[in-house]
């Protein structure tokens, strides 16, 4: 009996592989085919079955659990041929509907084109033609890649890993930066960039490569120090470059080969050879970390980390977690002799600044443990998170790993950035410090009335209760914003000279050298010029590279102030003596006929500043469209801070008064800013976001209101 189930079994199996055979016959079936590149990660493609009715793409999505994504319903394939196919349908998905991810964060679906002839051997899926609309090109339909695209002078260089680090010191210059996107085509409409954190504004600034029909690319990056720089292909490609400035480097990226090590179907095959190639300043630094698949320092990327270790620890065992992977991040890099001393010194650069920046961030990261693993939804998760308990030697690895005033520090991509956080640290303080309430009550400015509600709201979080104050609180934190940025400013003072100082035994160093040249640059930053004190005070400094640095910045300012009094396209307005439940309708009313996006923002917003930016090229798509930018700032923006900042914000512009921001904030319960309304062409709000949304959902918005 078992002999015959066997035979039977054999049948079957002989049977369904003879199936599959006549099938891969009759269609043409390419199971994850190789490609050049993509625009972001979020899906690949498992399969393209070519069959005699329809071209059918086999769909693997990889996105955040319980968010959405979404196929456009004007997606298609451009084949070698030229010709556009453009989709007929889905199957396991809605096009131009929001698909939501599973509690995996992964999911399937197909995606239906007309036939292909037999004559295409290369595919592009385009996601239709919009800026943020999943790309993939270079799909090839027989499996293989073309041979790689090498020069000889690449593919016969030879490289000094004996070069040592250059000097870790404040020098300006400039880093040019050559090369090509091997297997790069014309019509790929895919993002090249560079991200570096600037030393003064402790900003990260990402600078657009223009990238040639051939591929070819020429930049240059204005630095300060030598130092590590991010580069960026598509959406989630990264690679780190180290620059130094007056140096020169080339790079051969390859693409295939980027976008194979990223891919979760692909990355298990075979290399089709080093992901990008270089020559010139610290070439054999960069192959070295182009090429390390160890990738030590993964361990400080929240990505990889394992969130059920932290979830519930106190912040003394968060502390001594991390300080034994750094200890152990730290052996392991110092016992490879394979890797030059140079890049050992990198790396070891590296490991101090990312340990002391994630013991820095103790509650944020123990917040984000305790909302990934303990079952509630995200808000009430936050909500019930009670801030860990620092003792008073929390702090001490300060002391201990001793690399806040360490130049070697100026060698890794984020410095600035801890230099900078570590003026909000929570920290134990003095009464007068120790709480934003009561400092905000002990305040004369306060009336009676706000202090009230302060008190109750205060005692709801204290006893772990959603306040019904809190939107009203939303209000007072933008009626009070000089008591809040008071009180900050008295904390960073605080925390500068009583701990950080404390730990490490001087006021002096780099790392205090750059607190008190930030205050000037975020000055700068905030258009305002510097004044002669300001001046007197940067000429102490014994490092000339400030004084440099930031008259050039002053200087650049001052230009842009005098070009912005002949600039056009903005128009300052006054909202006039109105009443209060009036004012929004003065102001709207003048533009009825119109659609009217409303921007609720401030000058020292940072995201206000950024989406400002970000949607310039939306502005310019829409020109000559019934529709008016109307931003509104209140007095907590400076005067000559909005003056200065505005002629580069096309729009009509509004400044109101205090009580005005604070009635407008009510009544469209404004709990920060950016926050964006879009009214329609009768005057009818039809959209609130608080946050800013995206660039395509506004224009989505913006297009369906001028179409009703």
């Amino acid at each position: 009996m078992l002999k015959k189930n066997t035979m039977k079994n054999f049948g079957i199996l002989l049977l369904a592989m003879v199936s599959c055979c006549l099938l891969q016959a009759k269609n043409r079936v390419v199971k994850q085919p190789p490609f050049i590149a993509r625009s972001s990660s979020t899906i690949e493609i498992d399969r393209v079955v070519v069959s005699d009715t329809a071209t059918v793409l086999d769909i693997k999505a990889f996105f955040r659990p319980h968010n959405w994504i979404q196929i456009s319903n004007e997606s298609y394939l451009l084949a070698d041929n030229g010709e556009k196919y453009p989709i007929r349908s889905g199957n396991g998905i809605t096009l131009g509907e929001k698909f939501w991810m599973p509690d995996s964060g992964e999911a399937s679906f197909s995606l239906i084109f007309p036939l292909l002839p037999p004559t295409v051997k290369v595919i592009d899926f385009i996601e239709s033609d919009c800026e943020d609309c999943f790309k993939v090109w270079g799909i090839h339909l027989d499996g293989k890649l073309p041979e790689l695209d090498l020069s000889d002078d690449v593919k016969k260089q030879k490289l000094n890993y004996d070069e040592p680090l250059p000097k870790a010191e404040l020098k300006d210059g400039k880093s040019v930066i050559t090369g090509r996107l091997l297997g790069y085509e014309k019509h790929y409409a895919l993002p090249f960039s560079c991200r570096t954190c600037d030393l003064l504004t402790a900003k990260f600034e990402d600078t657009e490569i223009k990238v040639n029909e051939d591929g070819t690319f020429r930049t240059e990056i204005e630095l300060c120090t030598p130092t590590t720089v991010s580069f960026s292909v598509g959406r989630d490609i990264y690679f780190d470059v180290f620059l130094v400035p007056g140096g020169e480097l080339d790079m051969a990226v390859n693409l295939r080969e980027l976008s194979r090590s990223e891919s979760k179907l692909l990355k298990g095959k075979r290399a089709g050879g080093k992901k990008v190639y270089f020559s010139g300043t610290m070439a054999a630094l960069n192959d070295e970390m182009i090429t390390d698949d160890e990738h030590l320092m993964d361990v400080w990327g929240m990505v990889h980390w394992n969130m059920n270790d932290l979830y519930n620890m106190t912040a003394g065992q968060y502390k001594a977690y991390w300080l034994k992977k750094y200890e152990e991040t730290k052996s392991a890099i110092c016992s490879d002799k394979k890797r030059s001393q140079a890049y050992r010194n990198l790396l070891l650069a590296q490991n101090d600044l990312l340990c002391t920046l994630t013991l820095t961030r103790v509650s944020s990261n123990l917040a984000y443990a305790y909302v990934q693993c303990s079952g509630l939804p995200a808000r009430e998760a936050y909500q019930k998170f009670k801030q860990p308990e620092l003792s008073d030697d929390f702090y001490d690895y300060i002391r201990q790993l001793n690399i806040l005033n360490s130049p070697v520090m100026l060698y890794t991509n984020g410095y600035a950035d801890l230099v900078r956080g570590m003026g909000y640290m929570r920290v134990k303080m003095d009464d007068k410090l120790s709480d934003i309430f009561a400092f905000i009550l002990s305040s004369d400015k306060v009336s009676v009335e706000d202090a009230e509600i302060i008190r109750e709201f205060k005692a709801d979080t204290d006893a772990g209760k959603t306040s019904v104050y809190r939107e009203k609180m939303g209000e007072l934190r933008i009626k009070y914003d000089d008591l809040f940025k008071e009180f900050s400013s008295m904390q960073q003072d605080y925390i500068l000279k009583k701990i950080i100082a404390g730990y490490l035994g001087t006021e002096q160093g780099l790392f205090f050298d750059l607190q008190k040249m930030m205050k000037y640059a975020q000055k700068i930053s905030d258009f305002t010029p510097l004044t002669i004190h300001d001046f007197e005070e940067i000429r102490k400094m014994s490092d000339p590279y400030y004084l440099s640095r930031l008259t050039r910045m002053n200087n650049r300012l001052l230009e842009t102030i005098e070009a912005n009094k002949k600039k056009k396209g903005y128009t300052v307005n006054e909202s006039g003596e109105v009443k209060d439940e009036d004012l929004f309708y003065s102001i709207t009313s003048k533009f009825k006929g119109k659609v009217i996006l409303v921007d609720f923002w401030a000058t020292w917003c940072g995201p206000c500043k950024m989406a400002m930016k970000q949607m310039k090229p939306m502005k310019k798509d829409l020109e000559g469209k019934d529709i008016v930018y109307v931003f509104i700032a209140g007095e907590n923006s400076p005067k000559e801070t909005w003056d200065n900042m505005i002629p580069d914000i096309h729009g009509e512009h509004y400044r109101v008064t205090a009580a005005q921001w604070n009635y407008l904030s009510k009544q469209f319960s404004i709990q920060g800013v950016p926050t964006y309304i879009i009214v329609d062409k009768e005057g009818g709000i039809i959209q609130k976001y608080t946050g800013f949304p995206g660039v395509d959902t506004v224009k989505k918005e913006l297009i369906k209101a001028l179409e009703k």
